[in-house]
């Protein structure tokens, strides 16, 4: 059985794949990046495999109560040769008149052939143990399917993450790369005033600190943009170059529905990783009713048949009037009912109740463990949602408000109310809310996709619509003058 998320994974794979690709081949969009990250994850590869080993399980179970059949083949030959004393005859003693035998060395070789065959067949009556264990196996594979199913929804939250990861670290350095051409301005304009007279030479250092520390700050990001695609390049198992951009009119929209109790709803029904737990649960108490069952009586019908056929020669010296050839045929057919009762198996019975029980309770415990982690997870990360799509629009109007303020502090600088400090400042807190901005659209992004992933609703169909939301990064020609973060320009 195929869980329902895996079918719609493949199918959103499928249409993923039958979407027109934008003509900009040079640049990944998040479609491709996660198209390479199912091919290539290893995590995901080994997840894989180790889902396909537990659905072994079952049938390890159920072959406990299916027919046993087996069948031989031998052949064999023997050769014995045998030299010993024998009677060959009576004669009379002169002497005394009685007859008395006549030994003399006697030799007997024996060649034979043996070549059979048999079939055996053996099927289980009543077994309670291996009737539960079959029980045990089949929640232990659905516990594998759930587990999987998480695996893959984890998959999308993982490779978003790092695809917008590597965004972030290029909005960060956008920035910081534009902090600097502006510091360097505006060091320029501070030494021209300078030379002039119209100001200390401490506004100069002032300048200059604020650039130094501005191109420190950009040398950072370049570094973090480096390793943020090194990072990302671990699930696709490849290296990738300019990736598609998250578009100026993406709306940070409040989780839907608004009511938390239905994420909390959702979560309880749809999570997969509690319903890998809730089976698990199952699993043990299925396999606490088998080792319940060891000590239980067991019957066990069974059939063998076997055919033997020998052939061969004899040869006595001196030959003897009656000799019988070694050869014959044994044909042997036998059926059994057998009924084992388990009365004393040295403890191993009771410890191994005793062992399952625990381990019911143990599961158990962890189902209702991670049951109230989800809850509270859907909880927190639906407030923090709605908290994310606020700051956004928050972090979105401090660019508007830090760029009058800077444009109010350089005319009042222009006109001497204002010192280079100030100036400085205002300049550094432009760049700080953009920054800042890119970042609540990164998070919100995140976040949003963990909630749906701890409610069990996540899909490719998420990822197809935020890669809608992408658009081409600048053309190379660009690159020396980069935009600011999310296409704003102070």
């Amino acid at each position: 059985m195929t869980p329902l998320f895996i079918r719609r994974t493949l199918l959103g794979l499928a249409v993923a794949v039958l979407m027109p690709i934008s003509s900009q081949s040079y640049s990944d969009t998040l479609l491709d990046i996660y198209e390479l990250a199912l091919q290539n994850d290893a995590q995901l590869r080994a997840q894989e495999a180790q889902y396909l080993a537990n659905l072994e399980t079952e049938n390890l179970a159920l072959s406990a109560l299916l027919p046993q059949v087996s069948a031989g083949y031998s052949i064999s030959g023997s050769v014995n040769e045998t030299v010993s004393p024998q009677i060959v005859g009576f004669e009379g003693d002169p002497s005394t008149g009685q007859t008395v035998p006549i030994i003399a060395d006697g030799f007997n070789k024996r060649d034979t052939e043996t070549e059979g065959w048999n079939v055996a067949l053996a099927q289980p009556l009543f077994d309670l143990s291996a009737w539960y264990n079959l029980q045990s196996g089949q929640e232990f594979s659905k516990q594998a399917e759930a587990e999987f199913a998480a695996a893959t929804q984890n998959l999308i939250v993982r490779t978003v993450d790092a695809y917008l990861s590597v965004l972030r670290a290029q909005d960060n350095l956008a920035a910081a790369s534009a902090a600097e051409r502006a510091f360097s301005r505006q060091l320029e304009q501070t030494q021209q005033r300078f030379e002039v007279g119209l100001i200390a030479i401490t506004d100069v250092y002032e300048a200059e600190a604020a650039r130094d520390l501005a191109e420190v700050q950009r040398i950072v990001e370049e570094n973090n943009v480096a390793v943020a695609k090194e990072r990302l390049s671990i699930l696709t198992g490849q290296t990738h170059g300019d990736l598609f951009r998250l578009s100026e009119d993406f709306e940070a929209q409040p989780p839907a529905p608004a009511d938390r109790a239905a994420w909390v709803k959702f979560a309880l029904d749809n999570n997969y990783d509690l319903a890998a737990a809730r089976y698990a649960e199952e699993s043990a108490r299925q396999g606490a009713k088998a080792s319940a069952m060891g000590h239980a009586p067991t019957v066990t019908a069974s059939y063998q048949y076997s055919d033997t056929d020998t052939d061969g020669s004899q040869i006595s010296e001196p030959r003897q009037l009656f000799q019988i050839q070694p050869d014959s045929q044994d044909t042997r057919e036998v059926w059994e009912v057998r009924l084992n009762v388990p009365i004393f198996q040295g403890g191993r019975l009771h410890a191994q109740r005793r062992q399952s029980a625990q381990q019911h309770i143990a599961a158990k415990e962890s189902r209702v463990n991670l049951e109230r982690t989800t809850i509270t997870n859907a909880r927190s990360l639906h407030m923090t949602v709605k908290s994310d799509a606020a700051r956004v629009r928050a972090r979105k109007q401090s660019i508007r408000s830090a760029q009058s303020a800077l444009d109010a502090t350089e005319a009042g600088y222009d006109v001497g109310t204002r010192n280079i400090v100030d100036v400085l400042n205002a300049q550094n807190l432009l760049y700080t809310s953009l920054r800042d901005y890119a970042n609540a659209r990164y998070d919100y992004v995140v976040n949003l996709l963990r909630l749906k992933e701890n409610s069990g609703t996540l899909s490719p169909d998420d990822v197809a619509r935020l890669d809608a939301a992408l658009i081409p990064p600048p053309p190379a020609s660009a690159a020396g003058t980069e935009s600011e973060p999310g296409g704003t320009t102070p």
